[in-house]
């Protein structure tokens, strides 16, 4: 079973093919575009999931 990043990672490299073969024409413009969203949703991905490190991962506590 392939992990949680790698899944992650592939769909975002599906994802920003698809928007840099969609908008650009030209070669430069269109693998600077793919790498900025492909980084994006990689990097930004990974920051989130350091940000809800901290939260708990089990079901809500019950109110009194």
């Amino acid at each position: 079973m392939p992990s949680h990043f790698l899944l992650m990672v592939v769909y975002s490299l599906l994802v920003s093919s698809f928007f840099a073969l969609l908008w650009q024409r030209e070669k430069k413009p269109r693998i600077r575009l793919f790498l900025q969203v492909f980084l994006g949703m990689v990097v930004g991905g990974v920051a989130v999931a350091w940000l809800m490190y901290g939260f708990p991962s089990g079901p809500p506590a019950a109110f009194p």
